[in-house]
């Protein structure tokens, strides 16, 4: 079973990724699914006990992301996500791979900052004597990005596989395939 509940909430994951590449947003329906089909197969796998621990995978998955929605840095999307994939991880898999999605959502927010600084279609208002101070530029740029859509599914993909790698789920799923 914990091959099944890997190679799902990879699925899960990658839709959650594709849509919110294309659409900006992660549906409820794509999360809830992701929710019932992590704490179905914890039925499946240990009954009642496999349940609790589900249901506590996401609690944490939730709880570590709430405080930065309630500060606008994530949507709820984003969080109901971590929540779904906590379904499959339990609580302290889904504690680090909460931990390194807020990682890789630093590396990836500072990748963009750096983008839209050498990006040569970001055009921005110069000084009068015709050049950007580059502090002013900088600043300017990181609140053009700041009003963007971050598409965080692919840090939170980014964080569950790492922590499916580190504890050997991803390998075992490969193995299972025959491609490992």
């Amino acid at each position: 079973m914990p091959i099944v509940m890997t190679g799902v909430v990879i699925f899960v994951v990658a839709l959650a990724v594709r849509e919110d590449l294309l659409r900006h947003r992660i549906a409820n329906s794509l999360n809830l699914a992701g929710l019932m089909l992590g704490l179905g197969l914890a039925a499946l796998a240990a009954g009642v006990s496999g349940v609790m621990y589900s249901v506590g995978g996401v609690a944490v998955g939730c709880a570590v992301f709430v405080p930065f929605y309630l500060l606008r840095g994530m949507g709820a999307g984003d969080v109901k996500l971590m929540g779904a994939t906590g379904a499959f991880l339990g609580p302290g898999s889904a504690l680090l791979a909460a931990a390194l999605a807020l990682i890789a959502g630093c590396v990836l927010g500072v990748a963009i900052v750096f983008w839209r600084l050498i990006e040569p279609r970001l055009r921005l208002e110069t000084s009068p004597s015709g050049e950007a101070p580059a502090a002013w530029k900088a600043a300017a740029t990181i609140s053009v990005v700041r009003k963007e859509r971050f598409p965080y599914a692919v840090a939170i993909a980014v964080g569950v596989v790492t922590t499916l790698w580190l504890q050997g789920s991803l390998g075992a799923l490969f193995v299972a395939l025959g491609i490992g």
